[in-house]
């Protein structure tokens, strides 16, 4: 049997908290995206305005909103004071809903966000740009989907294609699905493809997909979503040498959900996770691990 190496959980945990009662993040915090620009390191991240014990209460959804954090180390971290930086739409707007699951990637001086926006069987995924990484110019919606989640973009380091892996809500349980992109917004998600992992039992639900290129291969951190509020849910690792066809490599690397991944340089990377039994729970915190080693051995 192979002897993977492991992640180790940061002792400072948790790195991000909800605010205070009645602030615009007071209920939970959720999917976060982190990348590094320079030597500052920035945080997007989805929070309720309210979130009470209830598993599900339509109306507490439509309090979501993106906000912003920054830090000099990736581990500790300062709210922005502008915060919300993406914030829910007018009663016109498709995502007055809300505004959630930002992905953020930093190109050519921009930054690009990927999010949802809505709720239920009427959100979709839009398109936003910021020169600063905090106002952001929403660009539309580039999905006529509904009943979406959990979105992530990688480009290509070899092609410069865009690859988004999302998941579908009325494909469920099996509902994990990858389309690609010549530019930041022509998906087409007519054409998307299942997503299927060798090596895990099906029907299952493996979502909270994110994605990145390592030494020639790509690999997935992924979670296995059980009810209610990923109890007993553990953050699995996948690799594929061409981004569509993928192998599970393993089923625990860490307890959570929501894992992303970020490179800090030459085998040593942080994960971002949310805890385990917290999914879309009130007072759901941001955590953060250490791996210090290969994709190829975690």
């Amino acid at each position: 049997m192979t002897q993977h190496s492991t992640a180790l959980p940061y002792k400072g945990n948790p790195i991000l908290t909800p605010g205070p009662q009645g602030s615009w993040d007071a209920g939970a915090l959720g999917t976060m995206s982190v990348l590094t620009v320079g030597d500052e390191y920035h945080m997007y991240y989805e929070a309720w305005g309210e979130r009470s014990d209830a598993e599900w209460d339509e109306a507490e959804y439509y309090s979501l909103q993106i906000g912003h954090a920054t830090s000099s180390d990736g581990l500790v971290w300062n709210k922005d004071p502008i915060n919300p930086v993406l914030s829910k739409g007018d009663p016109s707007d498709f995502d007055f809903h809300g505004t959630w699951d930002p992905f953020v990637l930093h190109e050519d001086g921009i930054f690009k966000m990927w999010y949802g926006g809505g709720a239920t069987d009427h959100c979709d995924w839009a398109f936003a740009i910021s020169e600063d990484g905090r106002l952001f110019e929403k660009r539309g919606r580039i999905s006529n989907l509904g009943n979406v989640e959990d979105l992530h973009v990688v480009r290509d380091i070899d092609t410069g294609v865009y690859h988004a892996y999302y998941w579908d809500r009325q494909f469920e349980p099996d509902a994990l699905r990858h389309v690609s992109s010549p530019d930041e917004t022509s998906f087409a998600f007519e054409h998307a493809e299942r997503v299927r992992i060798q090596g895990e039992s099906y029907p299952g639900q493996y979502k909270f997909s994110h994605v990145v290129q390592d030494e020639g291969r790509w690999y997935m951190l992924y979670s296995d979503f059980v009810r209610p509020h990923c109890a007993e849910g553990r953050m699995r690792l996948a690799n594929s040498t061409n981004g569509s066809d993928w192998v599970k490599q393993s089923d625990n690397v860490l307890p959570g959900h929501d894992g992303e991944l970020l490179p800090l340089g030459k085998d040593l990377w942080h994960i971002y996770y949310g805890p385990q039994g917290y999914f879309d729970r009130k007072e759901c915190t941001i955590n953060v691990a250490t791996y210090s080693g290969r994709l190829a051995d975690l």
